[in-house]
């Protein structure tokens, strides 16, 4: 039924330009046998933006577009879709709107057509859009190589960053050497950490100071003290 309006639509111009994959979309819609689980479903609106693309292709108004397509979409494609008569009939005419006032053009990239719908050799614009096809997907790879070189060459100037402990551990050696002014001059412990804490000093890892922490780490401090004297001590 919509393939024999729309053959009455082509004049002596264009009738040859009714595709393969046109004429099977046409008369059968989406067939959705063609397709596996992992397959991406094509939906209704891209069957619509494609068949439109197709009428602005061959010379058709969008007026005459939009007076087909609007029953086609609403008889054909509802079974694709969960919206309502007058939503298709909204959708369908903002996308021949935008189909028409855009730069989209037709470009069926042949049997690797999105719809799986036939695909002949003896097509009058298949050698057309092969070669188009092939340069889409020589631009690809070539953007695909691109963007890997781009991502490795920032990989290898990304800067270092430092750990937690590089951060702080200028200061936290500061922060051990106030600590020990204090220790000489009898200063309890629990005093000198909240000393270091108002002057700004941070642990190595970048926290607060408390006893605990500021008792264990001139434990540390001591400990590393007594294995240098010792080492001394054995070299002499």
């Amino acid at each position: 039924m919509y393939l024999n309006r729309l053959r009455k639509m082509l004049t002596e111009n264009n009738e040859n330009y009714l595709f393969p994959c046109i004429r099977d979309l046409v008369a059968n819609g989406l067939t959705l046998e063609r397709f596996t689980n992992e397959d991406n479903i094509p939906s209704r609106q891209d069957i619509t933006q494609y068949i439109a693309a197709w009428f602005k292709y061959i010379g058709l108004s969008s007026d005459e577009c939009r007076e087909w397509m609007t029953e086609y979409c609403i008889g054909m494609l509802s079974v694709i879709s969960s919206s309502s008569k007058s939503r298709i009939r909204h959708s369908t005419k903002g996308n021949i709107k935008y189909i028409y006032k855009s730069d989209v053009s037709f470009d069926c990239k042949c049997e690797k057509n999105r719809f799986k719908a036939p695909c002949e050799p003896t097509c009058p614009i298949y050698e057309e859009m092969a070669h188009r096809a092939k340069e889409s997907e020589a631009a690809d790879i070539v953007e695909l190589y691109e963007t890997k070189v781009e991502d490795r060459v920032a990989d290898e100037i990304a800067p270092i960053k430092p750990s937690i402990r590089d951060k702080y551990n200028e200061q936290f050696e500061k922060a051990l050497e106030v600590a020990q002014h204090h220790l000489k001059k009898w200063v309890p412990k629990k005093k000198i950490a909240d000393l270091l804490n108002e002057s700004g000093f941070k642990t190595r890892t970048g926290k607060k100071w408390s006893y605990s922490i500021l008792a264990n780490e001139l434990k540390k401090l001591e400990r590393n003290i007594d294995k240098e004297r010792g080492r001394n001590n054995f070299h002499k």
